[in-house]
């Protein structure tokens, strides 16, 4: 006779480890979070260790904006330029591991920046089937037309593919307003400008992506991924005016401006194809891949002066019209092969084209003979070869590389472009990296690394078309070169069941570094780039997640780092020292404290410091109280299999209600201070999340992929 027995019920106590070291990088394992039903990407990314977003989603990586993001392991413009906005409608529950590698080495590429945030999706085994999300937020204390997005993953006997898509519009409401105040004061003569500058900036955005692999054998794999963005201003409306003042404070000169903006429109493309061949050695691979990667931005304005008192600077009003075309087209070889079970090696090797090309036309409303047009062309072609090797030997871990870069830089001007000459150059570069990890036992580790990497000059950088108006002109500099960044890294782990510690020390140094140099002539505002400043930084970040009890949770994330920047001074400043320089601390705090409640209730509050540090030589932040956000909120599971989540947030409810940022510039020819304010800080906002279908299965991915990452580039 079977025996009858019935179990008391069983409560899990202890919640898996949500970060996970290797050699090269830490590993977030969203999945684990039990907050990703409810919660987009961007909030997530708050508890990655070694990653901060302030309170208006900017997102920085080792106290640094200079990162590059992937999809899958392969590079995405899109992601990289537009993160702010795409990843706070990417919900979390599409996100299987958000990866930071800490330190790209040779098989990463040498070129690009010291770090790397690696999005992964689901990966899960494959069951035949359909399914998907539909996902809208909106906020309720504005006039904002909600976010919608929706993810649809299915498969046909071998093939498995994924769509995906997304958009949101802003229209004319209090979160795209704002107001800008400066006054500046010239070293010389004393002579005082003030501005004051009125916006409302709406637009529409919009993404879409699609992944697709078929398997047709256990031993072939063949992958496809596209990408796009696209964003672009409705109907905006600006208004300045300008003043200038003598020493005594009588009034020299007066006008107003009021921008036109025909078209401001910018479009990111991406896409992929890779094919691996695995052989039947267990682990080893050769990876052949494609990539085409392009960008297309055009802006259009008419500037019309109003208002004008004893102005001499001769024309009325200035048309601009600017279209900026990127492409960039990439093959790949990696062959990876492991030897015995404590040896791997990465070999492989990639060549790279790239054209950029941009147009600016700018005409001058009354005064023909400051007209101009520039066509302007660079292109680059880069020869890399790379080798990697790791070893396993008990509890220690080695790793160690070196990549070799050939990259031929050419400019050339066309259809009458004047003042300038075809240039070209030939570089040569040596990117080593190493590193050492110690498991000191199955809860602590240790880990030392160093690595190199290029960064080499974007479009915007390069071209030298002169933007001119009464008050300033800037312009790009085509003869920048490649800079060189060495890196420096040590890291602690501690993973146990229900508490988890990550304590993070680096720093890099750089001698060539981009420079924006400024300075005035005649009253007049002067800025371009230079191979001018030297850089060193450190940085420390620590991060723990404690699992109080089985309904209790309590994380941190903080980091903080010194800043030390110095470039020559320029020969035009008068009475400057030889060298300019500034120094100065970030301290970035993120904590958030979460409870399970009856009914499937889940209740957070989280809270966050932004510690602002200064962006160059000149400029800092003033930091305040307006630094603060802080949020509650609650999300409740409905349905069957928990299918529906809606989720709940107020947002810095109790005040300051506006972003307020203030930046001070000490140039040697003037000081300036300026003031920023836009509305929008206290928020609520409603976000629906259904999930439908039961595949779990998603789109495979090769080993290897194209990595480009060296360009360094403003966002949008």
């Amino acid at each position: 006779t079977d025996a009858s027995n019935e179990l008391a019920e069983i409560e899990v106590v202890a919640q898996r480890p949500l970060v996970s070291r290797e050699i090269d990088r830490l590993g977030y394992d969203v999945k684990a979070d039990p907050e990703s039903a409810t919660s987009n990407l961007r909030e997530i990314l708050r508890k990655v260790p070694l990653v901060s977003v302030d309170n208006e989603g900017n997102i920085q990586v080792k106290g640094s904006s200079a990162f590059k993001i992937y999809k899958n392991g392969r590079p995405n413009n899109s992601y990289t330029k537009n993160a702010k906005d795409i990843f706070a409608a990417i919900p979390a529950s599409s996100i299987k591991r958000i990866e930071v590698i800490t330190d790209p080495g040779a098989r990463e590429d040498a070129e690009g920046v010291g770090c790397i945030l690696n999005i992964v999706t689901d990966s899960d085994s494959s069951i035949r089937g359909v399914t998907g999300s539909a996902n809208i937020n909106e906020c309720l204390t504005d006039s904002y037309i909600p976010n919608a997005s929706l993810w649809l993953t299915s498969q046909i006997d071998k093939v498995t593919f994924a769509v995906s898509g997304g958009g949101n519009y802003m229209p004319a409401c209090d979160m795209v307003r704002g107001h800008q105040e400066s006054e500046t004061v010239f070293a010389g003569n004393g002579m005082r400008q003030t501005y004051e500058s009125d916006y409302t900036s709406p637009y529409a955005s919009g993404w879409f992506g699609f992944e697709g692999s078929w398997e047709p054998d256990t031993l072939n794999l063949l992958t496809a991924e596209f990408n796009g963005w696209k964003y672009g201003m409705m109907n905006p409306v600006q208004t300045d005016m300008t003043k200038r003042f003598d020493s005594e404070g009588n009034l020299l000169m007066s006008y107003g401006m009021t921008a036109d903006v025909n078209t401001n429109q910018y479009f990111d493309f991406d896409g992929s194809v890779n094919y691996q061949r695995s052989t039947r050695r267990k682990g080893e691979t050769l990876t052949l891949s494609y990539r085409i990667s392009t960008t297309r931005q055009h802006n259009e304005s008419e500037d019309t002066y109003t208002d004008m008192y004893n102005c001499d600077f001769g024309y009325t009003g200035r048309y601009y019209n600017s279209r900026l075309n990127y492409i960039e087209q990439t093959v790949q070889a990696d062959w990876s092969r492991p030897y015995g079970t404590h040896h791997k090696t990465d070999i492989g090797g990639k060549a790279i084209f790239r054209n950029n090309h941009s147009i600016n036309d700018y005409v001058y409303r009354g005064n023909p003979m400051l007209d101009s047009n520039d066509d302007f062309t660079h292109n680059t072609i880069i020869g890399a070869l790379y080798a990697d090797w790791r070893g396993t030997f008990g509890k220690w871990t080695l790793r160690a590389g070196l990549r070799y870069e050939y990259s031929r830089l050419s400019a050339k001007f066309h259809n009458g472009s004047s003042g300038h000459n075809d240039f070209g150059v030939d570089l040569n570069d040596f990117a080593p990296n190493a590193a050492v990890s110690w498991n000191i036992n199955d809860e602590n580790s240790l880990k030392l690394s160093y690595n190199r990497n290029i960064r080499r000059p974007g479009i915007s950088q390069l071209d030298p078309a002169r933007s001119v108006s009464p008050t300033s002109v800037s312009f790009g500099n085509p003869a920048l070169e490649s800079v060189a960044y060495n890196n420096l890294n040590l890291n602690y782990s501690l993973i146990k069941s229900r508490f988890n510690l990550d304590l993070n020390v680096s720093g890099f140094m750089v001698n060539n570094n981009f420079a924006g140099v400024k300075w005035a002539e005649n009253n007049i505002f002067y800025s371009t780039t230079r191979n001018a400043a030297k850089a060193r930084n450190a940085s420390m970040s620590f991060y723990f997640q404690w699992s109080i009890n089985s309904k209790t949770r309590w994380m941190m994330n903080a980091s903080m780092s010194y800043n030390d920047i110095s470039q020559p001074s320029l020969e035009t400043q008068q009475g400057a020292p030889a060298t300019l320089s500034r120094s100065s601390w970030s301290f970035n705090p993120w904590t958030r404290f979460s409870r399970d409640l009856p009914w499937k209730i889940e209740a957070a509050l989280s809270a966050y410091w932004w510690w602002r540090s200064a962006s160059d030589v000149y400029s800092y932040y003033e930091n305040s109280i307006n630094n603060l956000s802080y949020n509650i909120s609650f999300s409740r599971r409905f349905l069957k299999d928990d299918r529906l989540t809606v989720y709940v947030m107020a947002n810095t409810i109790f005040g300051p209600d506006r972003f307020r940022h203030v930046n001070i510039t000490e140039n040697p020819d003037y000081r300036s201070r300026s003031v920023s304010t836009t509305k929008g800080r206290s928020t609520v906002w409603v976000s629906m999340s259904f999930r439908f279908g039961s595949l779990q299965a998603q789109v495979k991915k090769t080993r290897a992929a194209i990595s480009n990452d060296d360009v360094e580039s403003s966002k949008k």
